[in-house]
């Protein structure tokens, strides 16, 4: 491990310690299941962790957490910290100092972090299912917007979508758009829809969006992986979620696609 994925290793277990004194359960998924099941551990070239708990062990997370984990961690939300920009909650470690490669702006530094993703359910009905998509895609969008600065530009996206990024970014959002209420919208919608009682369940807000929606029982009872020098709970059938998301996950993607997420802040440099 390098220094950064080593922080980020001392961050996740002292979430997983605090979700298992405390009984709530946790999923590694998206790029840290792919992680410990293509390599036994981080994704050679990757920097981040990603954490999903059902929404009532989420929310138990956030109202316990903060009084009891070591005193250089911060837990922070967009209900924390007005100014920050994700609706995710991170878990940060506040002695690891990093910039966001895609801002590449070493004045808007950060710190080494775990990410934590609240899994929702979804309509059964189909058509109400894709409005429910829609509806969360288009707010996400315009979350995406009122932050112009911080959207990924070495994405992988369709003609189409580029085109509209283009002009999109040129327009002022945040002089039409409040960003805290539009994440507040988007947490009432996710909301709605209990993980407990529907068949596709996920987070919408992930890096593969609608993809990350799979079937409940892929989870089933959880399944237990190696990770670096520890062991952690993932989906059950993590053969059918990796398919689901990324196809044949086997395979390495080519160089140019293997993207680093963040930077030490003493290694950074703005170019």
């Amino acid at each position: 491990m390098n220094k950064l994925q080593a922080a980020d290793i001392k961050i996740l277990k002292e979430i997983v310690r605090v979700c298992d004194e405390n009984n709530l359960v946790y999923y590694i998924i998206g790029g840290t299941l792919l992680g410990a099941i293509r390599h036994k551990g981080f994704i050679p070239w990757d920097d981040d962790i990603d954490l999903g708990m059902p929404r009532d062990d989420y929310e138990i997370f956030i109202k316990i957490a903060p009084p009891i984990i070591q005193s250089s961690f911060k837990l922070v939300n967009y209900n924390i910290d007005e100014k920050y920009q994700y609706y995710i909650t991170r878990v940060l470690d506040t002695t690891t100092k990093v910039v966001e490669k895609r801002i590449g702006n070493n004045s808007k530094y950060t710190y080494a972090s775990v990410d934590l993703f609240p899994l929702d359910g979804s309509p059964d009905n189909f058509l109400l299912r894709q409005l429910y998509y829609f509806r969360v895609m288009f707010l996400r969008a315009i979350m995406s917007l009122c932050y112009s600065d911080s959207i990924d530009k070495d994405r992988i996206r369709s003609k189409k979508e580029t085109f509209l990024l283009y002009f999109l970014t040129k327009i002022p959002m945040n002089i039409f758009f409040n960003p805290l209420k539009i994440k507040s919208k988007i947490d009432k919608l996710m909301r709605k829809h209990k993980f407990s009682d529907s068949k596709l369940i996920g987070c919408l807000m992930g890096a593969y969006r609608t993809k990350e929606m799979v079937p409940k029982a892929i989870y089933g009872k959880g399944g237990y992986y190696k990770f670096e020098n520890i062991v952690l709970r993932g989906p059950e059938y993590y053969d059918e979620f990796l398919f689901l998301i990324y196809g044949d996950y086997m395979k390495l993607p080519e160089l140019d696609d293997r993207k680093v997420h963040f930077v030490l802040l003493d290694e950074f440099n703005l170019k």
